[in-house]
């Protein structure tokens, strides 16, 4: 829990630098809109950023280094959440692309990076379930779980970077940009020395196969005449 509550305070820090003065950067900054489209501009950033920089890797980060029972299940609620609030960020870029006066111009490729991100991502809980069912029938692991987790390493990624363009974007201040990177950068840093550490610690793809999703430590001593127990130990 101390950790969340880092990591929260680090991308809040993050998103108040972010957004001191946004829009303040070249021609077509958003002070020079009106405002109600600068509040949808805020508004996107400030969704976009904390689905991507926070929530998503978030999701990946305590499935492999939590112990709790149902894990998989909190798991797969932080990130539909966070998908959710990402197509309520998409909803709002489409807002702001279309509003009247708009000088929005997509001239570094954010606004289609985002929608083949977000589009991408839906397929996430579809692969999660797919493996869910196929380890139910045959209790080995399936070609699914490294797809999902591997799809889903890929476009949380590009989602990271792709929301730093729309700062770029929205003319936003270069100490605002520089924020984002750097926390977005420690998140994503801190996400992928997890994977390698359980990778290493619980040996070569056994991660991939979810085995601790349900809570499951070698440290830890569960009943295997269950079939969950059975399970938390394959998936």
């Amino acid at each position: 829990m101390k950790a969340i509550a880092l990591f929260v305070g680090l991308w809040l820090a993050a998103l108040a630098s972010a957004q001191e003065g946004g829009g303040g950067g070249g021609g077509g900054g958003m002070e020079q809109v009106n405002p109600i489209r600068k509040n949808a501009v805020i508004a996107h950033g400030t969704i976009m950023g904390f689905a991507f920089a926070f929530l998503f890797p978030m999701g990946a980060i305590i499935i492999r280094t939590s112990t709790l029972r149902g894990l998989i299940w909190i798991h797969a609620g932080i990130q539909a959440f966070a998908w959710l609030l990402a197509l309520t960020g998409l909803a709002l870029g489409v807002y702001i692309a279309i509003y009247p006066d708009s000088q929005f111009k997509a001239s570094n490729g954010h606004p289609i990076i985002g929608i083949i991100v977000i589009g991408s991502l839906a397929f996430q809980p579809i692969t999660g379930y797919i493996h869910h069912l196929i380890y139910k029938k045959d209790k080995k692991r399936t070609f699914w779980a490294p797809l999902h987790a591997g799809w889903g390493r890929i476009f949380v990624t590009v989602g990271i970077i792709n929301a730093g363009l729309g700062l770029e974007l929205s003319g936003n201040t270069v100490k605002g940009e520089i924020a984002y990177a750097v926390i977005a950068g420690v998140i994503w840093v801190i996400w992928l020395v997890v994977v390698i550490w359980s990778t290493i610690k619980d040996g070569k793809g056994k991660s991939e196969t979810g085995e601790k999703a349900y809570g499951y430590r070698k440290s830890i001593t569960y009943s295997d005449n269950g079939p969950e127990s059975r399970e938390m130990a394959n998936v």
